[in-house]
């Protein structure tokens, strides 16, 4: 059993260190991986489910301690990200949102603006991939907001909604997030790098 020591490392480190851990093990090989933050912990969680890997945790004080067998998937994929998969009526662009408030000027029309970008997406011919939140674009994605309830139609349609799991912590929101999948930002990056076309309103 191999231990990834990624305590004191904050996101993204402790995901690409479990990603060139996996990559270098052979099937049916035992990791754990040691982190010690909340952030890390979740974006670990998401990454191993998205891909397969069943994993078990304990978690002693501030230490969770994720323990998985490398699988035969897993070690043959070069990207193991998560990938959008295309469907019908979907334009090959993402919606990168990085505030809660839309143009510059004054904020409570750019709080108008937001609302009304993301309440008219669903009425495109092509709807995007994905729609990216980050800053305090996540907390567009409370409980109970007129943005939540667009994004959740958005979502029913195929659009996938993710969030900053850094930023949701920052702004101490999680246990009011409504819709949309904690992530990273080294998902984010990829997703950015990627062969899509960025839509910033």
């Amino acid at each position: 059993m191999r231990v990834i020591n990624c305590k004191g490392l904050i996101c993204p480190m402790p995901l690409i260190e479990t990603k060139k851990a996996i990559k270098e093990s052979k099937v049916s090989d035992k990791l754990v991986v040691e982190v010690d933050n909340e952030t890390s912990f979740n974006n670990l969680s998401h990454f191993l489910n998205d891909n397969g890997l069943t994993f078990d945790y304990t978690q002693e004080a501030s230490t969770y301690r994720l323990s998985f067998e490398v699988k035969e998937l897993a070690v043959k994929s070069n990207e193991m990200l998560n990938i959008v998969k295309p469907i019908l009526n979907k334009g090959n662009y993402i919606v990168v949102i990085d505030s809660n408030s839309m143009g510059y000027g004054n904020e409570d029309l750019g709080k108008i603006l937001i609302k009304g970008f993301i309440n008219t997406l669903d009425q495109l011919e092509n709807l995007p991939l994905e729609i990216i939140c980050y800053n305090s674009g996540v907390t567009l994605a409370i409980k109970g907001s007129d943005t939540s309830q667009s994004m959740k139609k958005l979502e029913s349609q195929g659009v996938k909604i993710t969030l900053c799991g850094t930023c949701v912590d920052f702004y101490g929101i999680k246990d009011n997030i409504e819709i949309g999948t904690i992530s990273n930002m080294l998902y984010i990056a990829g997703k950015l790098a990627g062969n899509y076309h960025i839509v910033k309103p």
